[in-house]
């Protein structure tokens, strides 16, 4: 492997277990590489918890301020400035426009049937301002409960292609294991990249993306039209080995 000039990480199958933290020998391999290359964090997951189950690890590392986050599927950013975290930018969904999303949702939930009536747990819904997430069967399912509800993407593809019809203007997309993603229009992993690219003043080929959702119909594979190098994972194993291989070329480079 060569080095890139910077590694942007998935969260969710990636770098933990479905909204689990990582384990500890993660983060040390994530501390190791950041002090030879720029990092980046970008998920549709929240930036409360990635501070929460990540960034205390960094808090003290003199190159903190190389790790950028993107929470909320690149719709928030945050950088690393005089010892505190910054909001660098924001795609915050006004009130009418989260209120109506949640009304549509509910409607394309019953239009596909995604959801038995009889099931006993229930869709959940996240607020996080800058967007909004649809859980199929609640956030603290096990891990194996949400990996078998829709193994083959067809229930939230269904959903999705619903959705995209009732609420054009917005970005719809399928996170996770259980999870559909809303945020503004253009607003992605895809715009992510290529705001990181800028800020670095690198060409998104020069970079990696390590995710677990590439193939066709995941999340993650947004990404791949920027021209950004990509791994495929299957969790954060996988991206264990990833990081030792990065560590490896990039302390000879």
């Amino acid at each position: 492997m060569n080095c890139p000039k910077t590694v942007m990480f998935d969260l969710d199958d990636t770098l933990n277990e479905s909204l689990e933290p990582p384990k500890p020998e993660v983060l040390e391999r994530l501390k190791r590489l950041l002090e030879l290359i720029p990092i980046a964090i970008i998920s549709g997951g929240s930036f409360y918890r990635i501070e929460r189950d990540i960034l205390s690890a960094f808090a003290d590392l003199p190159r903190a301020n190389y790790l950028y986050i993107l929470p909320n599927n690149a719709a928030r950013c945050y950088v690393r400035e005089e010892k505190a975290w910054k909001l660098e930018y924001d795609f915050k969904l006004t009130v009418q426009e989260r209120a109506s999303i949640i009304e549509e949702i509910g409607k394309a939930v019953d239009e596909t049937g995604v959801i038995e009536k009889d099931a006993v747990q229930r869709p959940e819904i996240l607020d996080r301002e800058a967007s909004v997430v649809w859980g199929a069967i609640g956030f603290q399912a096990s891990a194996l409960e949400k990996a078998s509800w829709d193994p083959d993407l067809t229930k939230r593809t269904k959903l999705r292609d619903a959705l995209l019809h009732r609420i054009p203007d917005f970005e719809v997309s399928i996170g996770g294991t259980i999870m559909i993603n809303i945020t503004r229009k253009g607003i992605n992993k895809a715009y992510g990249v290529q705001w990181f690219a800028q800020r670095l003043n690198i060409e998104p080929a020069g970079m990696l993306f390590v995710g677990d959702a590439l193939y066709e119909g995941g999340n993650d594979a947004v990404v791949i039209p920027t021209g950004i190098q990509t791994r495929q994972v299957a969790g954060p194993q996988e991206t264990l080995e990833i990081i030792d291989e990065l560590c490896a070329a990039c302390a000879v480079k």
